[in-house]
């Protein structure tokens, strides 16, 4: 969304302006151009403090005005800016969190995949193989997928997965939990070599 162009005072407002007219309560769009003119660059200096990257910060501070610009019900917002910097605040730690994911899959496809190449170039790019990682990751066997979450993405001790299964009901040890993550990684390797195989036979 090209928020300049969304937040330009419409015409109606230049009218009321121009003709000394009175004007009824401010739009929704009009508030929302208002807190922008106003606290966009707060709210870039703000977001640098989280995301530490002045690109990241802009990107998310725009986002945020063009989430609140865009929601469905803003009478039931009664302080605006205090939900745009709220908001701008969970989409950077979305962005942290696909972040760290995304780190995580790259460790996959550099350890455990890097092998599986002839060239010394991935002869998928970076972006393809994330894309079919994540779908390989999602047509896990549930057990399998939450093996892969909690040891790979939270960094969890294997007592602390026993637990949390046992909280599920499913009563497991180590070895089992072990088993579990190697098939994870397995299924996850054997999506990346039918990829890259699909790949070489359409070239």
């Amino acid at each position: 969304m090209n928020l300049d162009a969304a937040l330009a005072p419409d015409s109606e407002s230049k009218e009321s302006i121009s003709t000394g007219v009175p004007r009824t309560e401010p739009t929704h769009t009009q508030r929302v151009a208002a807190l922008f003119r106003d606290e966009y660059p707060k709210l870039v200096h703000y977001m640098v403090s989280k995301t530490g990257s002045w690109p990241e910060a802009r990107d998310v501070a725009a986002q945020a005005f063009a989430q609140v610009l865009e929601m469905r019900a803003p009478e039931t917002i009664s302080y605006l800016k205090a939900y745009v910097y709220r908001a701008a605040r969970n989409l950077a730690t979305d962005r942290a969190r696909a972040g760290a994911i995304r780190t995580r899959l790259n460790r996959i496809v550099r350890h455990e995949f890097a092998s599986t190449t002839p060239s010394p170039e991935p002869q998928l790019m970076q972006q393809q193989r994330l894309k079919v990682l994540g779908t390989a990751i999602e047509a896990l066997r549930p057990t399998r997928k939450m093996v892969l979450r909690w040891r790979m993405w939270d960094e969890l001790p294997y007592a602390e997965i026993e637990s949390r299964f046992a909280a599920e009901g499913i009563s497991v040890n180590e070895r089992t939990l072990l088993r579990w993550y190697a098939e994870a990684l397995r299924d996850l390797r054997q999506a990346i070599l039918a990829a890259e195989e699909l790949k070489q036979e359409r070239a």
